[in-house]
């Protein structure tokens, strides 16, 4: 059956920053006026299969040609386009079909073969323009131009889906799922969906992890209650080699495909699957290295979503309770979150409520504040508080309490103020976002000035500041300020606050002490200095 898709996710920041610079690559070249006129003043439409388009680029007449804009009619075709600059080329992209339009040629290549163009491309506002023609001959599309309503409609089989602006494709008809890696390269089948879709289908995410990579398909109908089919596809070397299928009622929060453990040499990156009972976990290579029984683990017969895998732990919602739960592979225990982190109202709601579905609104936030030791942080959206941020809460493993008494002791901002001085600390790193500063480092004799500065600005905050305790939430953007490393081992935040403060503590929230100093701040932000300088 035919369904309707849309795309929540991303494949990859290099491959959308190369799709992104095609709209601003185009060399500007200067057409005559009367085409450039011709465009700013088009009366032309537009439909595609009955229903109207409405290209960025307005399509021009001129001469009795009509001139479609190739980029924005690649998309509304389904194609990727990509401009080649030194071979000033533009290439459409489907599956089956490669074509490459030369600029300046009277022809076009599809599929390897040469093709005429009644008319050469245009070039008009650094937009590349071809013939109507062109997308008939050479696309395979039936099109019509209606002198009278100054209309051009177009009629294409939409038996293949493209999901925008990645380069994926899915046969609505056979299921065959295509890819390309980048712009660069030919689409390729990389295998069947093995589905029967009932609802309205929508992809997860294509998440790259290595050498392996993770699609996902949605399937979301009414059975009568809201009802998910999952499918998840490990895809390597361009081919489906797994496929897995959940189903899920009421409730659906998207799995987790991969997780990464820290080595020497590097982070060690992890695949995983499940089908809502078992979880299976792949290597780099695509082998299987781990399996893990859900209901064995969790002595609930149920369906689970899967939010996290780490090396000894998982984290699961099992579908009737729909409470949190870690699994500790280390002792082989079982908890519910809830129970640990909430209480009061937010307590009894995720143990009573039924609507619309059973469960708490706890979610995994991570393991990276201090990797090895135990402790899981958890984002927490309160029901009582309507558009908020997310509520940090963390969780401390008891199978690792014997490892946390390493970690060093906690001590007051103004116990790491006192100490601070050269020989004791380590680094001070400065970013803005991802933008990331020259770091100070102790050892270097010309930081030595530098760090003191740092140690001036924490003693002055601490003697003169106001201490106050903030909530504990999640930042929605990437940390402003700087981080002081102590040789102790802990570490303290400097930060911009409104208007002349500095905050000295953490973006996440907690005790704060903030201190209204023009001057100070005018030194934090000399501090700064460019990493190419």
């Amino acid at each position: 059956m035919r369904f309707k898709l849309r795309w929540n996710s991303f494949l990859s920041a290099a491959f959308l920053a190369a799709a992104a610079a095609f709209a601003i690559a185009l060399p500007v070249s200067a057409d005559n006026s009367a085409a450039t006129k011709a465009a700013a003043n088009t009366g032309i439409n537009l439909t595609m299969n009955g229903k109207a388009a409405n290209p960025k680029t307005p399509p021009f007449l001129d001469k009795g040609t009509v001139y479609l804009p190739v980029r924005d009619m690649g998309e509304v075709l389904g194609t990727l386009v990509s401009w080649n600059v030194q071979a000033k080329t533009v290439t459409m992209r489907y599956p089956k079909l490669t074509v490459k339009l030369p600029f300046g040629s009277k022809s076009a290549s599809v599929n390897g073969q040469l093709v005429a163009l009644s008319s050469p491309l245009r070039m008009v506002d650094g937009r590349v323009y071809a013939p109507l023609r062109f997308f008939s001959e050479a696309m395979g599309t039936e099109v019509k131009w209606e002198k009278s309503t100054q209309t051009v409609h177009m009629t294409k089989s939409d038996d293949y889906m493209r999901l925008t602006p990645y380069a994926i494709w899915l046969n609505q008809v056979t299921h065959d799922l295509y890819l390309t890696k980048d712009e660069q390269t030919d689409v390729t089948l990389i295998g069947k969906l093995d589905a029967e879709f009932k609802g309205t289908v929508t992809t997860d995410g294509a998440v790259r992890n290595g050498k392996n990579t993770v699609l996902t398909f949605v399937d979301k109908y009414a059975n009568p209650q809201p009802h998910y089919d999952v499918y998840a596809l490990l895809i390597r070397n361009n081919r489906i080699v797994e496929q897995k299928h959940a189903a899920y009622d009421r409730r659906y929060e998207p799995n987790t495909s991969y997780y990464q453990v820290y080595d020497p040499k590097g982070w060690i990156e992890y695949t995983v699957l499940t089908d809502g009972k078992i979880v299976w976990v792949y290597n780099d290579e695509g082998k299987i290295v781990a399996t893990h029984d859900l209901s064995e683990l969790t002595k609930q017969e149920d369906v689970f979503g899967v939010q996290a895998v780490g090396t000894d732990y998982l984290v699961v919602r099992p579908s009737r309770t729909g409470l949190l739960t870690l699994i500790d592979l280390r002792d082989q225990t079982t908890t519910v979150l809830a129970d640990k982190l909430l209480t009061g109202k937010d307590l009894a709601y995720a143990r009573e409520n039924q609507t619309p579905y059973p469960g708490d609104t706890l979610s995994f936030a991570g393991d990276d504040w201090y990797p090895g030791y135990g402790i899981l942080d958890f984002a927490y959206d309160s029901p009582f508080q309507k558009n908020g941020p997310s509520e940090r809460l963390t969780y401390e493993r008891p199978s690792y309490a014997e490892e946390r008494k390493a970690l060093p002791k906690e001590r007051s901002f103004q116990e790491m103020a006192a100490s601070c001085a050269v020989d004791t600390v380590k680094s001070v790193h400065m970013q803005d976002g991802d933008i990331t500063y020259k770091p100070l480092i102790a050892a270097n004799k010309q930081d030595q000035e530098g760090i003191r500065t740092v140690c001036r600005m924490l003693k002055k905050i601490t003697a003169e500041g106001s201490e106050v305790t903030l909530p504990r939430i999640f930042p929605e953007t990437f940390f402003h300020g700087m981080s002081v490393e102590f040789t102790a081992g802990d570490s303290v935040s400097i930060y911009r606050a409104e208007g002349t403060k500095l905050a000295m503590g953490s973006e996440l929230g907690g005790k704060t002490i903030f201190l209204e100093d023009a001057e100070m701040v005018k030194t934090f932000e000399r501090l700064k200095v460019s990493s190419n300088n």
